[in-house]
């Protein structure tokens, strides 16, 4: 065991953290750290829980426990989507009341549709058409929906609904001082205390009251951009002050279904027509423009170059995609229109791929694509100068995350055995083996400035994966007394 402790020290010591640890490998552009303390949960669908019996045999609950590992907590939530359409109550048997009564305790939402009305269901129209439709809408169908439980933390006064292709750049504290009512108009001397989008959807909030709702729109969703066309509300970012009240009124939302299809016109016939109109992305707008009772909300659309930062082209390309604007328009084969995905004549005040990323608080990574996939940051358009410092800031964070992790937790106590003496203990990296992990996964050959060793190759083959953390001081504490047992087994076999 002695002999086995020493080679883990030397390994550990041939990193030698004074040249490794550098803060000039971090980000360049995330301030001092916000004053506000916070949380970090995951929203998780049951079906893909650690904890479900049906995933002890796949991976489906490896996400989960990683996340848990680093210190998420993990919160188990039913998507809200419209499972099955709940007949009149004379027409159910008792069996039939027991199994709908069990499914709306589990936290999935019956429809009841109206019968008459502009709204109600044709009939001709399947009862269960709306919910199928669902399984398929946006990025990820029915689990779009587990957003809305973000309106469920009501133990916080603010909670932040983020994708997990977003990047935090500076603290959001100006956003939390206003929501909370801290700053109000006369302290910033009749200036606008937050970045306000400019888009034709814009109302100017009440500066002199807290604000319930902060988001942005998704303008590059928008298939026929006109001023008056609907828009939905970007799906990757969300800041609301929770409200269980709001949450059950987004349940009755989705209880009564009154989502038309054909034509596609959307929530209330209002709100469709774009990606993700079906779930969060639609559903929201419908909420706060139509449902939600009048001067009850004071929301705000935050300036999208800012907040949830895409580096988006504000105008539409003569691809059929949003594309940036290209350098060589006869070389990329497509290029700039005139026309605004907003329907306004100019729109060069949101031309989001020219906005350095400095200047922005928050970013999503949809247009630059991913960083685990080693994007080439779109090369030949004018986005790229953007997305590879919004990458390089991103492989940034994760170099910070892992020198931190890889530092000695001066609060670790040991029990006073020859154990004291073995000083390669760590705060989550500390065995030996997974420093050398960390260590080798540094040492890929892409572009090093920009990927900072985490890229071979780009394409997410070439992404050298983050090292899984060890586990917190508990595993630690566990892994030390198991070994102090086998020690004092071997001394009492001897």
């Amino acid at each position: 065991l002695k002999e086995n402790q020493q080679r883990k020290r030397e390994q550990t010591t041939n990193h030698n953290l004074s040249n490794n640890f550098n803060p000039k490998s971090w980000p360049n552009y995330g301030g001092n750290g916000g004053r506000y303390r916070y949380r970090a949960y995951v929203i998780l669908n049951p079906d893909a829980s650690p904890k479900n019996e049906a995933n002890k045999d796949n991976n489906s609950g490896d996400c989960a426990k990683i996340l848990e590992n680093m210190g998420y907590t993990v919160l188990h939530r039913p998507p809200l989507v419209p499972l099955y359409e709940i007949p009149p109550s004379n027409e159910l048997a008792a069996t039939n009341n027991t199994y709908y009564d069990e499914l709306q305790k589990s936290g999935y939402v019956g429809e009841q549709r109206s019968i008459y009305g502009p709204l109600s269901r044709p009939h001709d129209e399947r009862p269960d058409l709306l919910s199928y439709n669902m399984l398929n809408d946006g990025c990820c169908g029915y689990d779009e929906l587990l957003k809305l439980h973000v309106y469920g933390l009501v133990e916080h006064e603010l909670a932040v609904h983020l994708d997990f292709d977003s990047l935090l750049l500076r603290p959001m504290d100006d956003l939390f001082d206003v929501m909370l009512g801290k700053t109000m108009m006369e302290d910033v001397k009749d200036q606008s205390p937050l970045p306000v989008a400019k888009g034709p959807h814009t109302k100017v909030p009440d500066f002199n009251k807290p604000i319930h709702a902060a988001f942005t729109r998704d303008y590059n969703s928008v298939k026929h951009p006109s001023l008056n066309a609907p828009v939905g509300i970007q799906g990757g970012f969300l800041v609301v002050k929770p409200s269980l009240e709001v949450l059950d009124r987004f349940k009755t939302i989705l209880r009564r279904g009154e989502f038309l299809l054909d034509p596609r016109k959307g929530w209330g016939g209002k709100f469709g027509g774009f990606y993700g109109d079906m779930t969060f992305q639609g559903i929201l707008p419908y909420y706060y423009e139509m449902v939600a009772p009048e001067g009850e909300h004071n929301e705000i659309e935050l300036d999208r170059c800012i907040y949830n930062q895409m580096a988006d082209n504000p105008r539409k390309s003569t691809h059929r995609f949003p594309r940036a604007t290209p350098l060589d328009p006869e070389k990329m084969g497509f290029s700039d229109t005139t026309k605004c995905r907003d329907g306004r004549e100019d729109c060069s005040d949101t031309d989001c791929q020219r906005v350095h990323p400095r200047d922005s608080v928050t970013a999503h990574f949809t247009f630059c694509h991913k960083p685990w996939d080693c994007s080439d940051g779109l090369p030949g358009t004018v986005a790229h100068e953007t997305c590879s410092v919004l990458l390089r800031e991103w492989y940034g964070v994760r170099r910070e995350l892992e020198d931190w992790w890889l530092l000695k937790d001066p609060n670790f106590k040991r029990a006073k055995t020859w154990w004291d003496n073995i000083d390669d203990q760590r705060n989550l990296y500390w065995k030996a083996e997974t420093v050398d992990q960390v260590y080798e996964h540094r040492s890929g050959s892409l572009n090093v400035s920009t990927y900072l060793g985490y890229c071979d190759s780009f394409g997410e083959n070439g992404y050298r994966s983050l090292t899984h953390p060890d586990g917190w001081f508990e595993e630690q504490e566990k892994a030390v007394k198991k070994e102090l047992k086998h020690q004092h087994k071997l001394s009492f076999h001897e």
